[in-house]
């Protein structure tokens, strides 16, 4: 458990505990008692005088559905003699109208009863000319938290949206010299060289002197100077050597910008681009930095069945260091999702994913199914409307409630 999460709950144990309960049904809805009466079925037993429903809601190996098994004195009646419609009043003011039809032994509705199982609940039913109400409420992972509870908590509200889903690929690559900004230094003349004015890493601006060399034709001596600025990252000279002027004695490098050479496998051929942004991490707790691809070989490698991406990278401070290796996000394509919320909503409750719904202070965790995400937002294909409320900070500790309690609805 993290200390966050550690310092959340006790703040939360402070308060009454959160609400999450199956209330028994009354002809008066009342909806605080935890407890209920159950039928020969395991159903909610409901009862007015000598009329009875055992009210069930069935999954076994069918969507989710309400049955109904009418009972006179206790005893079976058949169903078709009843007529019975249900109201369903969900966290956020939704309400749903069930209708129900005989099937066999029960009275059965007739869509489907979508996820979560929590709600208040209205039943009307009419037998000739008699009328019969029964109001309860069934409350599945449902958290009620007072304003201090909230704050306490971290929680923070938002309402889900659109927003841009940006997809990026992850690759892994290192950093190179920027082959267009190095210097190879040779002498004009062949000789022996008197003296070596630069040392391997040194610093050089444009102009410097790197070392004097006795010419071999003319016995005077001549300076070679350094035709741009950088560092020395090769050096192959020293004092009393005998040099010709086909052989390199310095090579120097412009590091204030650098290439990243970055493997693209097979998978991401088609989706990689020069021109897309590219978000480039070192792995040792730095910032990251932002740049854009700006090669993309046409040929690939033998051994390694990648091709080559490339970004220039600025790099002022010379913290970009030539040969280590990076990571790298590519942005390969941007989605507008109709519904989306912040990622670090989404929880994974009882092997489902959920966001939690919320409202003055009740929050319910509502089973999403979610498509792409970006590290910042993620898209949510079904189980959330736009403008609806969620949870979008802090739903940890309302996860951390919620199971708890072990709530499930009357099956």
């Amino acid at each position: 458990m993290t200390h966050r999460l550690a310092l959340a709950l006790a703040a939360l144990a402070l308060a009454a505990p959160f609400a999450c309960s199956d209330a028994e049904p009354t002809g008066h809805g009342d909806a605080h008692a935890e407890t209920f009466e159950r039928g020969p079925h395991g159903g909610r037993w409901l009862a007015d005088g000598d009329f009875a429903l055992e009210l069930t809601l069935f999954e076994a190996g069918v969507a989710p559905e309400f049955r109904a098994f009418v009972y006179e004195d206790g005893e079976p009646r058949e169903p078709g003699d009843v007529s019975l419609e249900m109201t369903l009043q969900r966290l956020g003011g939704r309400a749903e109208e069930i209708a129900f039809a005989p099937s066999g032994n029960h009275l059965r509705s007739e869509r489907e009863v979508a996820e979560p199982h929590s709600f208040e609940v209205e039943v009307v039913a009419r037998e000739g000319n008699r009328e019969h109400r029964f109001a309860y409420a069934a409350y599945e992972n449902r958290v009620t938290l007072s304003p201090e509870q909230i704050e306490s908590a971290g929680i923070e509200v938002a309402a889900a949206g659109p927003a841009t889903i940006h997809e990026r690929v992850a690759l892994n690559g290192r950093i190179a010299q920027n082959e267009d900004a190095l210097a190879h230094v040779m002498p004009r003349f062949a000789g022996v060289v008197r003296s070596v004015h630069k040392r391997l890493g040194d610093p050089v601006a444009k102009g410097d002197l790197l070392a004097i060399i006795e010419s071999n034709e003319s016995l005077h001596p001549y300076e070679l100077r350094a035709r741009q600025g950088g560092s020395v990252v090769e050096k192959s000279v020293a004092p009393g050597e005998f040099v010709s002027n086909e052989r390199e004695l310095f090579t120097i490098a412009d590091l204030s910008n650098v290439w990243v050479d970055l493997d693209v496998y097979r998978p991401d051929f088609g989706r990689v681009r020069v021109g897309q942004p590219a978000r480039i991490d070192a792995g040792d707790g730095s910032p990251a930095a932002d740049t854009t691809l700006s090669y993309l070989s046409p040929v690939g490698s033998v051994n390694t069945q990648t091709l080559l991406a490339r970004a220039v990278l600025p790099n002022p401070d010379g913290s970009w260091r030539p040969g280590l290796f990076v990571t790298a996000r590519v942005e390969v394509a941007a989605v507008e999702a109709p519904v989306a919320v912040r990622e670090e909503a989404v929880q994974r409750l009882r092997d489902r994913d959920v966001v939690f719904l919320a409202e003055d202070g009740v929050f319910e965790a509502q089973p999403v199914v979610l498509g792409l995400r970006d590290g910042l937002h993620v898209e949510v294909v079904s189980g959330l409307a736009p403008g609806q409320h969620y949870a979008a900070a802090g739903s940890f500790v309302l996860k951390a409630e919620a199971g708890k309690s072990g709530a499930g609805h009357d099956h």
